[in-house]
């Protein structure tokens, strides 16, 4: 049961960071615009998106019982996410500022982390499951 929570607390971290950073990335894209280097309707974009993963991370966090290929799917975005950040550091990185590249590589590397625990606490998860014939 332990395993369980805190998936479902790292699942819950997870949908509050996203829905954090997508109201701010609505809310205040010009300024971040100036401040990073990153086009204003990039960030209206991805602020939407994440908005919508947060719900949906939420909405999987908050079921009486967490399903597994849900979590897997949420994993996959976490991790294609860290791997996009590294691709646009790499392709963008003249028009990046300073400051932008520093808030991606450190949302990418929360993302890991969360990432992370995410996976290791949906396998300890499945391996506590008593498994029915």
């Amino acid at each position: 049961m332990e395993h369980a929570n805190i998936l479902r607390n790292t699942l819950l971290i997870d949908a509050g960071a996203s829905l954090l950073a997508g109201v701010a990335a609505l809310l205040f894209a010009p300024p971040l615009a100036q401040i990073t280097g990153i086009a204003p309707w990039i960030l209206y974009v991805l602020g939407a998106g994440l908005v919508i993963f947060a719900a949906d991370v939420a909405l999987v966090a908050t079921r009486k019982k967490i399903n597994p290929l849900f979590v897997k799917a949420i994993i996959a975005a976490n991790i294609a996410w860290v791997i996009g950040s590294g691709l646009v550091l790499y392709i963008y990185q003249d028009r990046l500022t300073f400051e932008g590249m520093l808030v991606i590589e450190l949302l990418a590397v929360a993302v890991a982390l969360l990432t992370a625990v995410e996976a290791v606490s949906l396998r300890r998860l499945r391996t506590n499951t008593p498994r029915t014939a």
